[in-house]
């Protein structure tokens, strides 16, 4: 219940554009000992409330424009905050072309800097032929996609199919809260990673982490026989 009161308070302060006492609240969030990923689902849960006060038109466009805009805003102070470890793989993030909404990636790029990640974030709306571009020049281990809108799902199997079939082979990951309600695994292969929630991928980054550091020991281990 208190956290429903939280959730609509920052709403409210987001809505405002009154980036101080949004900041407060996020700041209050952290000195209670909350992780980014806490962060990052408050902020969403937010995001969400704003997304349907829009819905039941209760807010106009321009609202929540204002209020997308003081969230990033928030997202790039609390992100500059944390500590960023040495970086070791990369990724490459963006938003189909049509998906304008950004912030999800924005969080997900916070999340990898923090893990040790060499991260760009190419941001909304990209078009599949700049992407592939992009790819082809940085050669990133992992390719975040992010689509909220089901009138793109085509668009989006183009996008892995395309991606997936490159020399290069990145590991194709799908951020999307439309899995939630709709099953997207045909939109791709069976080496596509589908993520619903900041906190799935937070588990799958820190397993990915892992794993690398296992076997980055077994290489030392090798080169010292």
């Amino acid at each position: 219940m208190v956290y429903s009161r939280n959730v609509a308070a920052l709403a409210d302060c987001l809505l405002e554009g009154d980036v101080q006492k949004s900041w407060l609240l996020i700041a209050i969030y952290i000195e209670e000992g909350h992780s980014s990923t806490d962060i990052y689902t408050f902020l969403t849960e937010a995001m969400y409330e704003i997304g349907k006060r829009w819905q039941e038109n209760k807010i106009s466009v321009a609202d929540e424009h204002l209020a997308t805009a003081t969230c990033d805003y928030v997202l790039t102070r609390f992100q500059l905050s944390q500590h960023q470890l040495l970086q070791r793989h990369r990724a490459l993030l963006f938003c189909i072309e049509g998906e304008e909404h950004y912030l999800g990636i924005k969080m997900i790029a916070g999340l990898m800097r923090e893990q040790g990640w060499e991260v760009k974030n190419l941001g909304a709306s990209l078009p599949l032929p700049f992407a592939l571009k992009s790819i082809e020049r940085w050669d990133p281990d992992v390719v975040c996609l992010s689509v909220s809108q089901v009138h793109l799902l085509p668009d989006l199997q183009k996008y892995i199919a395309e991606i997936e079939n490159m020399p290069q082979s990145p590991l194709v990951l799908v951020g999307s809260w439309l899995l939630n309600t709709h099953d997207l695994s045909a939109s791709g292969s069976s080496k596509t990673i589908f993520i619903n929630h900041i906190q799935a991928f937070k588990d799958w980054l820190l397993i990915n982490n892992k794993e690398s550091s296992t076997q980055d020991k077994m290489l030392a281990m090798g080169e010292e026989i």
